[in-house]
């Protein structure tokens, strides 16, 4: 699949990475290679030296026999890796004479994925079966018996060497040691010296073996070489190497990483509603997945059985002002949920939603609600714990979650208009154009500098300005224009802010959870880069750099900030999924060792109308929520099968 990549800036220095795909071409040695011994009766022997042998068969059946077997480590090659290539070569320094009629052999030789450790052994020695490799015993002193002959304690088969071709297709008794069908086959021929090779080109089922091996590295016992035993009075040996010294076999493997998206798809799970633009799950071990909708709902989708409930969790469109009122904006309506960390004893959850006063006025509303006795519906009635007043239509943020301190977190816009005119991103004395932190289990005593028309909270002590004279005590961080949803990362904690736009750059900005008091320099900078325009002067350093941008181009408007991914259903480990709202694009975000590098997607702006959120379930699994087409999406693998269920994870 070809790949268009985005480019990105990185923090400090501003240059431009990409993620590439990589090949790798490795060659190993083994570490486990008996071809080096010596048969009992210096047969092919070459004055003694140490020879590779796959065997002689006399016509009786009970000439000396051994199998050449070798294994490789393979586990410094990635379980993602694609195989591309694989090529065994042993390098025949002397090739045997057939029988004692001193004529030089060519054959074929074949090797078998070994399913269990392998000793050497004789054919029809007595009581070989299921034995182990020969240990010569110790000459017997005089006039004492033969000692008793030790056999090991691998195991091997004796039927292995049964040359009926219908023999089933796992050698047997007692465990099935090596496959009966070869993975690959080589001719060894009279030149001298010959490289003999197993190659993937022809045998195919050379990459399985190497792609089982680095799956199940505990079942990695190697390859057994073999020879035709079709015709079993024929030598089936040749010396691969004169001297210990000299080079082994070697195992050449040509493979590629793959692209975290290259597998990656969007499939369907829930259509028929209205205006999703947020979900979350409530941390309860349900299984559930809570939708937002923008007119005023809370549609419940029940990952376990895959169903959308009819009846609404929650329905507040009267109370409501959206973009379905007349004269209500794009930005307006239901825009945040969050349930409180304790919801499966206490029941309690927020909503964040914009009304419009009875004289014309905006606000945005933070309430609570509580279940009811039914774990699928909510009562109708909350409470109004924080209000405060929104000069326009747009830039209302909304998002809202509990971070790992346990606070409750809420992203709010400049108040609208351009350029910030309302001069809220930088006035600590506004509760717009900011991330605001409060505590919902307390209540802020006397004194307390709030900014909020409904003050049903308390204040958490580390705020940016808690018992200043000036700015708000509810305020975390400021200078944003628009943060379009923001996220935790289940494993570190940190915070993961995507703030909207104006005239050329998006930007995602990443923060330590525990910090506060940073400014992200809105409307002094977007992006990387100067904005013109600096309120009054106040936009003075340190301001916090985004690790992610991109530009307004081809059709870039607006990011949709996501999340670090922390699932076990996905090669994305640590990567931070985000999008574009108007042109539907995703991209995975990458982090190593402080330089950011980003993928695009291909082809969810073929699936998707609109990109308005990512959401996560109590997996730490993905989904995106798409207003245009009132539909909600799951981010699987193609080459995984999606495990429905709950199991223990970060996100719960």
């Amino acid at each position: 699949m070809l790949k268009r990549i985005l480019q990105f800036g990185m923090l400090v220095t501003g240059f431009l990475l990409t993620f590439q795909a990589s090949a790798e071409v490795v060659e190993l040695t083994p570490i486990k290679d008996n071809s080096l011994f010596e048969d009992a009766q210096g047969r092919f022997s070459n004055g003694g030296g140490k020879h590779l042998f796959m065997g002689r068969v006399g016509p009786d059946g009970g000439e000396l026999l051994r199998r050449t077997v070798v294994a490789f480590d393979v586990s410094g090659i990635p379980k993602n890796a694609i195989i591309n290539s694989v090529a065994l070569e042993f390098v025949i320094v002397q090739v045997p004479l057939e029988g004692d009629e001193g004529t030089p052999t060519g054959d074929m030789a074949t090797l078998h994925l070994l399913q269990s450790d392998w000793g050497e052994g004789f054919t029809n020695a007595p009581g070989n079966e299921g034995r182990g490799a020969l240990v010569e015993p110790p000459s017997p002193g005089p006039g004492e018996p033969p000692p008793p002959i030790d056999y090991g304690a691998v195991t091997w088969s004796h039927t292995a060497y049964d040359p009926d071709p219908m023999v089933a297709g796992f050698w047997s008794s007692p465990g099935g040691d090596f496959q009966a069908i070869p993975s690959a086959t080589a001719e060894f021929t009279t030149s001298d010296p010959e490289v003999m090779t197993f190659d993937s080109s022809v045998s195919p089922d050379l990459k399985d073996d190497l792609k089982f091996w680095i799956s199940n590295p505990d079942r990695n016992f190697g390859w057994i070489l073999r020879g035709d035993e079709v015709r079993p009075q024929n030598a089936r040996g040749m010396a691969s190497r004169e001297h210990p010294s000299d080079p082994g076999p070697t195992l050449k493997i040509d493979y590629s990483i793959p692209s975290p998206t290259d597998f990656l798809s969007l499939t369907p799970v829930a259509s028929e509603l209205t205006s999703p633009v947020g979900m979350t799950h409530a941390g309860d071990a349900s299984g559930r997945l809570f939708i937002v909708e923008q007119q005023g709902r809370i549609r419940i989708y029940d990952t376990v059985t895959g169903m959308l409930q009819v009846t609404p969790f929650l329905d507040i469109q009267d109370e409501v002002f959206s973009l379905s009122d007349s004269g209500g904006g794009n930005e307006q309506g239901l825009l945040g949920l969050a349930f409180h960390p304790d919801y499966e004893n206490n029941g309690r959850f927020f909503v964040n939603y914009t009304i419009r006063t009875m004289g014309g006025q905006y606000h945005t509303v933070v309430a609570e609600f509580a279940v009811s006795g039914d774990p699928n519906l909510a009562l109708e009635t909350g409470e109004v714990i924080m209000e405060f007043e929104q000069e326009a239509r747009n830039h209302n943020g909304g998002d809202m979650h509990f971070g790992p301190d346990g606070y409750l977190y809420i992203a709010s816009g400049d108040g609208g208009g351009g350029d910030d005119q309302y001069d809220n991103a930088q006035d600590i004395d506004t509760l717009r154009g900011a991330i605001l932190r409060i505590d919902v289990d307390t209540v802020a005593p006397g004194g307390a500098e709030l900014c909020s028309l409904v003050t049903a909270y308390g204040i958490p002590p580390n705020n940016a300005f808690p018992g200043a004279d000036d700015g708000c005590d509810e305020i975390l961080h400021i200078g944003l224009r628009n943060p379009w949803r923001f996220s935790f990362d289940a494993l570190s904690g940190n915070l993961l802010i995507a703030d909207v736009g104006q005239n050329d750059w998006e930007e995602i900005n990443r923060v330590a959870g525990g910090a506060s008091g940073l400014n992200f320099g809105w409307p002094c900078r977007e992006g990387l880069h100067d904005f013109d325009r600096d309120p009054a002067g106040v936009c003075s350093p340190p301001l916090v750099e985004p690790v992610l941008e991109y530009e307004h181009v081809d059709g870039n408007c607006s990011v949709t900030g996501g999340y670090v991914y922390r699932g076990t259903a996905l090669p994305l480990t640590g990567s931070y999924l985000f999008g574009d709202w108007c042109t539907r694009r995703i991209w995975v975000g990458s982090n190593k060792g402080g330089a950011w590098s980003t993928e695009e997607w291909e082809g969810t702006s073929d699936t998707l109308s609109s990109l308005s959120a990512f959401g996560q379930d109590e997996n730490c699994e993905l989904y995106v929520a798409d207003r245009a087409g009132g539909a909600l999406y799951r981010i699987e693998d193609g080459e995984i099968v999606f495990r429905n269920g709950l199991e223990h994870s970060l996100c719960q």
